[in-house]
């Protein structure tokens, strides 16, 4: 048995399932209260020593200074920075479902399932720092964002909170290093002083969980929903949380494989070839 192996085995064997903007396989409106209540109902009964159920979602700030919880940048081609809450509310109504407050979701979940709370833009990473902590213990939530400067700075403004480098997201003038900027985000976490790490799955490869493992970051990988993917990468000792569209499934490939987990005798070849 190499070092690595050992390490590993030494590790707990806990893993998150992280319910992706609240989806579920009965839910039609994601990052809503309804999606999350659903999410509630299917995770909270997975809860062990083995799991912990997450719900993941995105934050917006409206023009009126409200911290909602929305994905896209804009609704009905017009940006959400543009757009006062009653009028977000007024669009969105139309369309069958209620954009959220970030304080609404803090108040359902709280003493009721951990939040997975991703940070959409930069400039109000004080105000999402203040409204969690008033509501949540540190240890049951993690803040992340693909937004470097976020992440700095919510770790600047309170180095308790446990924070996330989200990766899989090509931006600026140079696309190339951008892309290797994803693969090799070793001097972005130094630079950022992130807790963990989460990448898109199709970014596990090149050692990616081999490299991660060496600096002790935890991995949160996103958004995976196949079965056969599911199973294989809730194998490995090295992935810290799955998010997922499917939680359902997720908690069915986890009860199936709950009984290897402990005995299944990692390689470093896997490590380097996960999604092969």
């Amino acid at each position: 048995m190499n070092q690595l192996d050992r390490i590993s085995l030494a590790q707990p064997l806990k893993i998150s399932i992280v319910a992706h903007r609240g989806k579920t396989a009965t839910v039609k409106s994601e990052n809503t209260i309804e999606a999350f209540q659903k999410a509630i109902f299917i995770l909270r009964d997975c809860a062990s020593e083995f799991v912990t159920p997450q719900i993941e979602f995105d934050l917006r700030m409206s023009q009126d200074g409200y911290l909602i919880c929305y994905h896209d940048e804009s609704i009905d081609d017009i940006e959400i920075k543009d757009l006062q809450y009653h009028q977000l509310q007024s669009i969105s109504r139309s369309k069958g479902f209620e954009i959220p407050l970030f304080e609404d979701i803090l108040k359902l979940c709280r003493n009721r399932i951990d939040l997975d709370i991703e940070i959409k833009e930069e400039g109000y990473e004080d105000r999402v720092i203040a409204l969690t902590t008033e509501y949540l213990n540190y240890s049951s939530f993690v803040i992340k964002s693909f937004n470097d400067a976020s992440v700095r700075r919510i770790k600047d403004l309170d180095p308790q909170i446990k924070v996330g480098l989200l990766l899989g997201k090509v931006t600026g003038k140079f696309p190339l290093l951008s892309i290797l900027a994803q693969f090799f985000p070793e001097y972005r976490i130094f630079k950022t002083g992130a807790d963990f790490v989460s990448p898109n799955f199709r970014l596990l490869k090149f050692g990616f969980l081999w490299r991660m493992k060496l600096l002790k970051k935890e991995v949160y990988v996103w958004t995976v929903n196949e079965e056969w993917r599911l199973f294989k990468l809730m194998r490995s000792k090295y992935i810290s949380a799955i998010i997922t569209d499917k939680p359902e499934l997720a908690i069915q490939v986890l009860d199936a494989l709950q009984p290897t987990r402990s005995s299944f005798d990692r390689k470093p070849k896997l490590l380097n070839n996960v999604d092969n």
